[in-house]
């Protein structure tokens, strides 16, 4: 197929919907996976990219028995749909600005458990953002932070809320609020009846250390390295299960362990030293012209930050 000239025409609805199925089935992994994403069954999937293939005169993928994989050209035809959807989704954004509605898709992305943050009204933000957005398609995910800058990065997320570990030129910052983590250990834990006073720093080291399995500042780092690693996780439910466990230390934000600090199942361990602060920010690719619910969505989250007001 791919020796075959075609000669390409104006791109039709039809080739647009044949390719919105291809994006899907690549960022799906495959056929199977994209079937409850596009409510329509393997062989129709199957069926289309057999025609996206035929008007494009070339093969885009394997898929059989051995797995989904693009092939070289599906590739190429991969990062120019990307380029093309964007350029469809600020067109669209842009006509429904001029009658000054709010509309189109607005992924978000955002770290776990932001709900435990009192300082920061975030449910506040979706509500206002509800009320002036009813057009907008609203997708959001929990990701990591390391998944969340990529996301960014390949447009497939448009505003990420997450902690500030380091800035990429390619986006932007609106700083939102402070969260304060610090060191804990479990019930269970053998530090965890022991005195702040009797617990030094190589008695710490010699402690199963929970890291996470991000990039994080060089003063977070700091404090990694004097500990030893035996576990990693990217989510902090993850890193709290662990140290419930009573076999690990990590660090956990202060809100969120408040809970069980309550009920006595964790205790800080010399939390006047073993602390970190992080920074969050509502995070978006720079653009000339952002998306209006881009705009919308981030000047919410400040309102609910208390910035701006």
């Amino acid at each position: 197929m791919g020796s075959r000239k075609v000669k390409l025409g104006r791109v039709s609805d039809v080739d647009i919907r044949l390719l919105r199925i291809f994006k899907a089935v690549v960022e799906c992994g495959g056929l199977a996976a994209a079937e409850i994403q596009l409510g329509i069954g393997r062989s129709t999937i199957s069926t289309h990219l057999a025609d996206l293939e035929t008007r494009l005169g070339t093969r885009l993928c394997e898929r059989g028995r051995s797995g989904f994989s693009l092939t070289n050209n599906g590739m190429k035809v991969f990062k120019a749909l990307l380029g093309l959807m964007h350029s469809l989704d600020d067109f669209q954004h842009e006509m429904a600005a001029l009658h000054g509605i709010v509309s189109g898709d607005l992924n978000v992305g955002m770290v776990d458990n932001l709900i435990w943050d009192t300082e920061f009204n975030l449910s506040g933000a979706f509500a206002k953002f509800s009320e002036l957005a009813e057009e907008v398609n609203l997708i959001v995910q929990v990701l990591s932070p390391d998944e969340l800058e990529r996301r960014l990065i390949d447009g497939s997320i448009q505003v990420g809320i997450t902690p500030i570990m380091h800035q990429i030129d390619a986006l932007q910052y609106k700083k939102l609020f402070n969260e304060t983590s610090y060191l804990y250990c479990g019930r269970n834990h053998p530090l965890f009846k022991r005195p702040d006073e009797d617990i030094d720093d190589v008695t710490l080291s010699s402690c199963s250390y929970v890291r996470k399995a991000y990039t994080v500042d060089a003063e977070f780092q700091e404090k990694n390295d004097k500990l030893k690693h035996h576990v990693s996780a990217f989510h902090v439910e993850a890193i709290a299960i662990l140290i419930l466990s009573g076999a690990h230390i990590g660090f956990l934000p202060e809100r969120y362990a408040e809970n069980w600090v309550d009920k006595g199942e964790l205790r800080a361990i010399r939390p006047s030293e073993w602390c970190a602060e992080f920074q969050f920010a509502a995070v978006t690719r720079k653009s000339k012209s952002p998306a209006p619910a881009e705009t919308e969505f981030v000047r919410c989250l400040l309102s609910a930050a208390g910035i701006g007001r």
